[in-house]
């Protein structure tokens, strides 16, 4: 841009980012601008890019790819995209990086449970650092929906059941993927999920229906979602539940009246993993063409797994279904979350340029995590003083019973895709430590699993106890007990756990 006297002026950066983006829609043809709404599942890990895939993104009909940590498979993508695209618009390349990466954090329930936005920051930005180094640059978290139920299985995923506290944590996530800035090394596009009320699935029942009067949905449930967005947040994700007899994917009112015009978002929205889809499913649409149209119309800029958009889009756009106005949004949305993530400037990721995951730092960090999180219900007093810490001076033999005490992975926690239990201390492994040869110990699994039902090793543990001076059960469920579509009727103890418990306390 050049003033009066001919010379170079310097727009602001926001003018100059919404000059870029038009300057971008305004050379986009119909098929790309749709293209720019669509993602993708990666190539299977093995398998290569197929000619089909590598040809789509070649042609601009992807937009984000879904689940690529081969960091240099994820950059032959980018490459396709960025050099033999007719626009060269790099991908978006997600992955539900949800409390670590290689180093793993507990999970967002216990990180509520520090009552730390110190500690939660800086899991994020480490949980950052280390999914970047394999090209992803783009996470589905923070997961700040409500949870008052805990038979519902994504409790474990939540920040609790305290809409203060959840906000406080949902900045300081955000914070932490995204740094101060988007385009820094290291920093990851992050997404407040699920947009809105999933948390009160009824019955704890993941996926079902949920009634939320709104004053008690903007008092309780919008405002982790509100803190996120006034954080910065770049992403947001659908619902793919429903909110008062309307899947969240096709209300209006959440995509468009709140987000936009009362809290100017100005981010883009992906959907659940099929959800535009799954309208049809609940029944408020009559096919995919249908649901394309109500999803865009509501306010999803970018659908994610399935191919309503891909494949209806430019017919509904054709037909004057959907105005080109509204697709050209849903585009510039996309367009300017990569702009501000500096992809266009640096799509490759070079894992030598970050820190090596599962360092004695990224370690350090994720045990003070471990340490803050753990809260401890009772304490009685035994000889005229607190049972806990125990006292090595008086005790000459350790007992240590239970299906969890030596489970490196199951420790990790629900929903570790990348998580490397290699670098997971167990109990067992702690107390041996710790104990340095002062005590003998004595270890019965007694359980093969969290849910085994079978007491056939309970006479083993009780006579290890009864040996022992000091008794450590190590109790709890098996990381697939929670977690998305694993919901819970009861939340005690499963498995013959109980009974091991009231044995070896006889």
């Amino acid at each position: 841009m050049q003033g009066r006297t001919g010379r170079e002026m310097e727009l602001p950066e926001a003018t100059a980012e919404e000059a870029r983006v038009q300057e971008l829609l305004s050379r986009m043809t119909l098929g790309e601008k749709v293209g720019q709404l669509s993602q993708v599942n990666a190539p299977h890990e093995g398998e290569g890019i197929p000619p089909d895939f590598a040809e789509a993104v070649r042609r601009g009909w992807v937009s984000s790819i879904l689940n690529g940590v081969d960091v240099e498979i994820v950059n032959e993508i980018q490459r396709i995209a960025v050099e033999e695209s007719r626009l060269g618009i790099p991908l978006l390349v997600g992955r539900d990086v949800i409390h670590g990466f290689r180093t793993v954090f507990p999970i967002p329930l216990g990180q509520a449970a520090t009552w730390s936005p110190e500690i939660v920051r800086e899991g994020a930005r480490i949980a950052a650092l280390e999914a970047s180094a394999h090209g992803i640059n783009w996470t589905f978290a923070p997961m700040v929906d409500i949870g008052r139920d805990p038979r519902w299985g994504r409790v474990a995923e939540c920040l609790g059941e305290d809409p203060v506290l959840a906000s406080r944590l949902a900045v300081a996530m955000v914070e932490g993927f995204q740094g101060e800035n988007l385009s820094d090394h290291g920093s990851i596009v992050a997404c407040a999920k699920h947009f809105a009320g999933y948390g009160a699935s009824e019955a704890g029942r993941d996926y079902n229906s949920t009634f939320i009067p709104e004053g008690e949905l903007r008092d309780v449930h919008l405002p982790p979602f509100r803190a996120a967005v006034e954080a910065g947040v770049g992403t947001l994700m659908s619902s793919f539940s429903d909110l008062n007899g309307i899947p969240a994917t096709g209300s209006r009112f959440l995509m468009t009246e709140v987000l936009r015009e009362e809290w100017d978002f100005d981010g883009f929205v992906v959907s659940d993993w099929d959800s535009i889809r799954q309208m049809a499913v609940h029944g408020l649409t009559e096919g995919d063409h249908h649901s394309a149209a109500v999803a865009a119309d509501a306010g999803v800029d970018m659908e994610m797994a399935s191919r309503c958009y891909i494949d209806h889009l430019e017919s509904l756009v054709e037909d004057g279904h959907v105005s080109i106005e509204r697709v050209d949004e849903m585009v510039s949305n996309i367009l300017r979350i990569k702009i501000r993530a500096g992809l266009f400037e640096n799509p490759y990721r070079d894992p030598a340029d970050y820190p090596e995951p599962g360092n004695d730092d990224h370690l350090k960090a994720s045990y003070e995590a471990a340490v803050q999180s753990g809260v401890l219900l009772k304490n009685d007093t035994h000889a005229k003083s607190p049972l806990l810490p125990l006292d090595l001076d008086r005790i000459d033999r350790i007992a240590v019973i239970g299906p969890l005490a030596d489970e490196a992975g199951e420790q990790l926690g629900t929903w570790v895709f990348d998580g490397d239990p290699s670098l997971s201390v167990t109990p067992l492994q702690s107390i041996r430590e710790a104990v340095e040869g002062r005590a003998q110990i004595e270890y019965v699994r007694a359980l093969e699993k969290t849910y085994d039902r079978s007491r056939d090793h309970f006479d083993a543990a009780c006579e290890a106890a009864s040996r022992a001076d000091v008794a450590l059960l190590f109790l709890g469920e098996d990381a697939i007990l929670s977690g998305e579509a694993h919901c819970r009727s009861n939340i005690a103890l499963p498995g013959a756990q109980e009974a091991l418990l009231a044995a070896v306390s006889e």
